[in-house]
């Protein structure tokens, strides 16, 4: 009976990491639901949680930031890279790189800008993917990326058959998800003050960012239902699969009982 008990509590173990954030993200959906954006001109001097929409601009005093894996100068970004792995009949995407980066820009909705502060932020921008099988040959910037990275091993081993040539790497995928400047923006996070702006400038005097007066800190590129609907897709997948979980091991143990 120990190693069924032992299975059951893996289960169970899984199946309430999936319940706790995908509770997490249906919370998030709540926050940003329950109230409207509001104009810049508004921020200006604000403290508090905020939700502002508009286009993303280049800060001067910040410039832009160059994603790994496209190498295009943006604001903000997230990467992965995945290897898909085979074990007998089953086969998985293992992640084998990630990361994020961005720099302060501003947004502004046609009247008036406030900057951003990327940091902590859920970033929740489009994916951007391109899957390479094994023996391709890489795009330059990808090349270049996997080349500079102890974590991924380019797949271009083959195997020489004499009549032909067999690849035998494994097929990669590099996603990357980017805010561009000139792309629509959504941002829900914690206005502060910022530094004082010149006179007649429209800049508000704020700077938007993480912090522990709000629940939540996002950056999307769309607008706030579009967010909402995109965090709203995984939570309800993470909790369903939870719930899912949880069942399983319910129904064992009745079977056990009865």
């Amino acid at each position: 009976m120990v190693v069924p008990q032992l299975v059951l509590l893996g289960i169970t173990a899984v199946a309430g990491y999936f319940l706790l954030t995908g509770g997490r993200e249906l919370s998030t959906v709540y926050h940003i639901l329950r109230n409207d954006p509001v104009p810049i001109r508004s921020v200006d001097g604000h403290t508090g949680p905020v939700e502002i929409e508009g286009t993303a601009v280049v800060d001067e005093e910040s410039g832009t930031v160059t994603s790994p894996l496209t190498g295009s100068d943006c604001l903000a970004y997230t990467y992965e890279v995945q290897e898909l792995r085979s074990s007998g009949k089953h086969s998985n995407w293992e992640t084998l790189d990630e990361g994020m980066g961005g720099v302060d820009f501003l947004v502004d909705d046609g009247t008036d800008r406030v900057r951003v502060d990327p940091e902590g932020a859920d970033i929740r921008f489009e994916s951007h993917s391109v899957t390479v099988p094994p023996g391709t040959e890489l795009p330059e910037t990808l090349a270049q990326y996997v080349g500079a990275s102890d974590a991924v091993d380019e797949q271009d081993r083959t195997l020489n058959l004499v009549v032909t040539e067999l690849s035998v790497g494994n097929k990669q995928r590099f996603i990357e998800r980017r805010l561009d400047p000139g792309e629509h923006v959504y941002v829900y996070g914690l206005a502060r003050r910022g530094p004082a702006a010149e006179w007649g400038s429209t800049l508000v005097d704020a700077v938007i960012g993480a912090g522990d007066g709000t629940p939540v800190f996002v950056i999307s590129d769309t607008d706030e239902r579009g967010t909402a609907w995109r965090i709203a897709r995984d939570g309800l997948l993470k909790a369903g699969l939870g719930v899912v979980g949880l069942g399983i091991v319910v129904g064992f143990g009745i079977g056990v009982l009865f």
